[in-house]
């Protein structure tokens, strides 16, 4: 009998060995379309820190692969930083700047039509 449940606990460690395996493997090799693919960033500060925060996150999208649309909220920018921030953004597709209490409504939108409809 001890045999009998040493075997199953055995094939039990091996089944979730595999699992943890392929899903890894998912979330590593396999592509979000983009169209589902948000990423929130907050921006703070002076116009200097937002724009290098700005343009290190296209310079992610442009130039590592990152797919999916970027959105910046604002977190505080001084009136000049967000002036700054929607210049850099009108020329640039995909691409948000909101506040943070907007960010939940944008991402609905966008996902309108999306899904199975359970909501």
């Amino acid at each position: 009998m001890e045999m009998l449940l040493t075997v199953i606990i055995a094939a039990f460690a091996a089944c979730g060995l595999l699992l943890v395996a392929w899903a890894l493997f998912e979330s590593f090799f396999l592509p979000l379309p983009e169209s589902s693919a948000f990423h929130v960033y907050y921006l703070q500060g002076d116009t200097a820190q937002t724009e290098h925060m700005i343009r290190a996150c296209l310079h992610l999208r442009e130039h590592r692969g990152m797919s999916g649309r970027l959105i910046f909220a604002d977190d505080g920018l001084t009136p000049e930083a967000q002036m700054a921030a929607e210049l850099l953004l009108r020329r640039t597709p995909e691409t948000v700047l909101c506040s943070k209490s907007q960010i939940i409504d944008y991402i609905r939108r966008e996902n309108d039509g999306v899904g199975a409809g359970t909501d």
